[in-house]
Parts: C-alpha cells; sequence; structure tokens
C-alpha cells in the first residue's frame, strides 16, 4: 500500500475523504467497495487521533438505557455484533463489573432493569456469530460475591455489583488499519501525511481541495464531485475554509495506560465529581478512563501535567487501594473530541453523530461527518456514503461492510487457525508469539510468516518482553504506508501502543525500517528521537 501521490493528481474521484481515522477510512472502504472513485487524504498517520486515543473497547450503549435513548444503544448493539462477525481476531469478550451502591437510580434494583431492558434491544446480540464470540446477559451479584472478587471496592453502602460483557479491542489499531487496508484493495488511492489546506470552487459547488503532501512539501489539487470532511477535532476549521457558518465544539479526553497488574474483568468506579471510571485490563496493564474537560478547547490543545495530576487523583478517589502516581504512568492516551455545550453552560460529550450536506449552506458538493464513538464508526460511514451516494452522477452498489469480513477477519474459528498456524511455524518460535501474531493478523497471518519463511532472523522477538517480532516491521514498512518510526511502533505493530517500549526494541525497529526505507544513520537517530517526544506526557507524569 505505497502512497500514491501521483494518482491523486491525476484521476477526477467521485468522492474525496479528508480524515484518515476510522470513520473516513470506514466511509473510504464503503464508498470504493459501492463502486465509487475513491481519494482519502490525512493529515498525519491513520488512526493517529482520536482513533487511538480510545478505551479500546467496542460496548453495546447500555449506558444509554439509563437516559431512555433506545434507538442510540440499538445501533450499539447492532455495529458491535458487525466489529465481532467482520473482525473476529480482534475482538474478545470482556466481563465488566461495576459495584454498586444504595440509590434509587444506580442501584442494583435499578441496573437489574437496565439488563432486562438490554436483553430486549439486544436480543440478537450473537446473531451470527462464532460462539466463541458470544456475550452472556448481563446479572447482578450480592454483595458478598462482589467483595470476594474485588476486596479493595468501597465497602460503605456496597450492595453488590453487576455484571455484563462487552468486546475488548486486542489491537485497536489493527482494526483502524484493516479499514485502510480493505479501501485500498477496493480501489480506494489513500494518502498520510497530506494536509487539505483550501477548498477549490466553483461558484457555488465544491471541487475538490489544494492539499500538501508534508512529507515532500509540495502542493497539489484533487478534483472530486464530492467531499466528505471527517477529519475529527479538525472539521471545524476546514468548515470554516469552506465559509460554512458554525463550530463544531470540542473537549479534551484522556485515558492513562499504567504499569499496573489488572485483573481478568474490568471493574467500574465513582469519583466524588460522580464521575465513573473504568479501570480496564489491556495488554497486561491497567488501562483507565475516561476522564475529560470541564471546559471547550482549541482543536490543537493539549494535556498538562495538572490535568494529569487532576485525573490520577480521580482515580485514586474511584479505586482507593490503587494509589497510583505518576511514576506508575506509561503512556497518556490524549485526544480531542466533540461536545454539546448544554443551556446550563456545562460541557459534556456529544451525544449524537452528525451528517450533514451543505447545500442548504450554500454550497454543494460537500457533507460533513461528526463522529462520536469508535464502535458505532462503521455504520455512521455507511449513513454518510448513503448521502454522498445521492449527490454523484453515478450508479452505485449496495453497502455491504456490514457482511464482508476485513482483512483477516476471513477465519471466525480462531481456535482452527492457531492450531493452522502452529502446525505451519512448528517450534519456530513460541506460543505467546503464535497467539499474538493470529489475534493481530488473524487469517492474513502468512503475509507475516512467508518473510519469516525467506528470512528466519525476523522471527526473533524485537525484546522488551514484547511479543512483536522483526517481521512485523518490515510488513508495515513494506506494505502498511509507514512513514515514521512511530508509525511503524505504535500504530502497525503495538510495539509500543501501551509505553515506550525500551531503547534497544526502538532501536532494533529503526534499523529494520531502515533497510526498508532507505533511511541514512541520521535519518535513524531523528526517528528515535521522535519516538521519544511522542511519548512526551509518560516522560511529564514520571517526574518526581
Amino acid at each position: 500500500m505505497p502512497r500514491e501521490i501521483a494518482s491523486l493528481t491525476d484521476t477526477r474521484f467521485d468522492l474525496l475523504v479528508v480524515g484518515g481515522g476510522v470513520h473516513g477510512l470506514a466511509a473510504a472502504y464503503d464508498a470504493a467497495q459501492r463502486g465509487l472513485r475513491v481519494a482519502l487524504v490525512e493529515r498525519g498517520d491513520f488512526g493517529s487521533g482520536s482513533s487511538f486515543n480510545h478505551q479500546k473497547t467496542a460496548h453495546g450503549g447500555l449506558r444509554y438505557l439509563q437516559t431512555g435513548d433506545l434507538a442510540r444503544a440499538r445501533q450499539s448493539v447492532l455495529e458491535r455484533r458487525t466489529l465481532a462477525r467482520i473482525a473476529p481476531h480482534l475482538l474478545h469478550p470482556l466481563p465488566f463489573v461495576l459495584p454498586t451502591y444504595r440509590s434509587l437510580t444506580s442501584g442494583r434494583l435499578a441496573l437489574r432493569a437496565g439488563f432486562l431492558l438490554d436483553r430486549m434491544v439486544g436480543f440478537d446480540r450473537d446473531t451470527g456469530l462464532d460462539t466463541s464470540r458470544h456475550l452472556p446477559a448481563g446479572y447482578t451479584i450480592d454483595r458478598e460475591s462482589c467483595l470476594a472478587r474485588f476486596p479493595g471496592v468501597t465497602r460503605r453502602g456496597l450492595t453488590g455489583a453487576g455484571v455484563w460483557h462487552d468486546y475488548q479491542m486486542s489491537d485497536a489499531e489493527r482494526l483502524t488499519m484493516a479499514f485502510a487496508t480493505a479501501a485500498r484493495e477496493h480501489g480506494a488511492i489513500l494518502a498520510n501525511y497530506t494536509e487539505a489546506q483550501s477548498p477549490v470552487r466553483r461558484g457555488p459547488r465544491l471541487t475538490g481541495f489544494q492539499v500538501r503532501d508534508l512529507l515532500d512539501d509540495r502542493d497539489f489539487e484533487i478534483t472530486a464531485s464530492v467531499t466528505l470532511l471527517a477529519a475529527g477535532a479538525g472539521t471545524g476549521p476546514l468548515l470554516a475554509l469552506c465559509g460554512i457558518p458554525g463550530s463544531v465544539p470540542l473537549l479534551q479526553a484522556m485515558n492513562v495506560v499504567t504499569s499496573r497488574d489488572a485483573a481478568h474483568e474490568a471493574l467500574g468506579g465513582r469519583t466524588k465529581a460522580g464521575r465513573h471510571l473504568f479501570l480496564t485490563p489491556w495488554r497486561r496493564r491497567a488501562l483507565i478512563g475516561t476522564w475529560e474537560s470541564g471546559a471547550t478547547c482549541a482543536p490543537d490543545a493539549t494535556i498538562g501535567q495538572d490535568q494529569v495530576d487532576a485525573f490520577i487523583a480521580e482515580i485514586n478517589q474511584a479505586f482507593p487501594p490503587l494509589d497510583l502516581t505518576r511514576r506508575d504512568v506509561t503512556l497518556v492516551h490524549r485526544g480531542v473530541v466533540p461536545a454539546d455545550v448544554r443551556p446550563d453552560g456545562r460541557v459534556t460529550l456529544k451525544a449524537h453523530h452528525e451528517i450533514r450536506e451543505h447545500g442548504r449552506d450554500g454550497l454543494h458538493g460537500l457533507v460533513s461527518l461528526v463522529g462520536v464513538k469508535y464502535t458505532t464508526a462503521r455504520g455512521i460511514a455507511e449513513e454518510a456514503v448513503n448521502v454522498v451516494c445521492g449527490l454523484v452522477d453515478t450508479s452505485a452498489d449496495a453497502c455491504r461492510t456490514a457482511t464482508t469480513p476485513l482483512p483477516g477477519g476471513e477465519r471466525p474459528d480462531l481456535s482452527a487457525l492457531s492450531a493452522e498456524t502452529q502446525r505451519h511455524l512448528g517450534h519456530a518460535l513460541p506460543s505467546e508469539v503464535i497467539g499474538h501474531l493470529v489475534d493481530a493478523y488473524g487469517a492474513r497471518y502468512r503475509a507475516i510468516t512467508d518473510l519469516i519463511d525467506s528470512r528466519p532472523e525476523l522471527a526473533t522477538p524485537l525484546g522488551g518482553g514484547h511479543p512483536v517480532i522483526g517481521a512485523e516491521i518490515i510488513h508495515a514498512g513494506r506494505t502498511e504506508m509507514v512513514c515514521t518510526l512511530t508509525d511503524a511502533v505504535v500504530r502497525r505493530t503495538g510495539l509500543g501502543a501501551a509505553g515506550y517500549p525500551g531503547d534497544e526494541p526502538a532501536r532494533r525497529a529503526a534499523e529494520l525500517l531502515a533497510g526498508e526505507l532507505g533511511w541514512d544513520a541520521a535519518r535513524v537517530a531523528r526517528e528515535l528521537a521522535a519516538l521519544r517526544r511522542f511519548y512526551a506526557p509518560l516522560a511529564m507524569a514520571a517526574e518526581a
């Protein structure tokens, strides 16, 4: 999957997607699968914004039942099931436990009623899925059972707990990349590190964008019948460039990955201010979130030391035995996400996605998509492409992304796939590495093992206790549009997705990429320095 910049300039596209997060990539895949000529540009790396900075779960919308939003809960159930069907290797059932206290609205009886409603809304949650991906219905446990499982929970007023199951994304970055790979395999032209800078208009119609290749520092024009803005925090500024009134309010969100161990269940807790947090096991570490700022912010807002400290204090309120410190934080997931500003001035996460066709604003050929949730991104992208198809002057096929496996998802029986991988590799790799390859690449694992067959030294793990092997770095550099060391280490292989991988694994990854991409020693040094800067919030959090 090379950066085909020349193809962006010599083709008139039906659709230009601006934004390479999960919503934009899913839309590009959907439109290309329907037969449209599609281009996509992303100013950073694919999935490097809010699509990276989230809690790595696909949830069925249980919390929406509290507010009576049955439609959104139903959509979440269906899209959660769809992800498990099209990418079964990347989603695994995970139990969630939420302690309950004396309360009419959020106590044990209220949760029991919520679970009953959830059974009705999600009656078909497992339809069409391999049995290994079935989710049990929610249930409640009594106080004694809760304390036996989690003796450290606050005991005062404890009445029990609610238990339900959602999916954990074992490798969310591979899921995002699967949408990119699927889009490219259906003919879409994708380019990361390519920034949309100014709209091109012909009277009241948008005909494309002037863009800049940030790697080669050159400008060119992409022509398209319709442009879809799916740029996350950048959507508001792009709309302003197009002369569209209004803005997209934003707030900051944060999760932290820690060096602490976690149980095999996600545990909920509540801060003094009433915020619910979840301590989730992920990559053998505790991932905790989500914190949101109490005020709107600019698209380029960054998380500061005071905010990290405040979040750690909230975590310790919700989970007192944890006694978390800055030194325990290995990565700060930080993002800027859409917000709602209530009449009383309160700022909350945006409740519903928004798709607008801007002909009503006097500019035809422009559609914007503001997404709010990773789980439902595929379905929201389908809605947006339906709007696009009504604007392009060509026929299009029906959407098939809900039923077509993503790359790697073609084999839902993961036990059989693991056994096949073991037979293929014999004793060449430890079982932990084989399990990792099946989880990350699914039925496409041979893309990695074929490299090992030709270069056995690539079977060696890169070190630092990570199961990632050299062949994965070569595969990423060769076929997944890696432009930087950070792309490969953080968003293609997961070597550094939970924290800085260590100097030696980073150096080995850089040397492998150098051989593949032609980097000299000076470039390798710059890439290693840039990787360390990526973890700047980690360095900040580790200060005494």
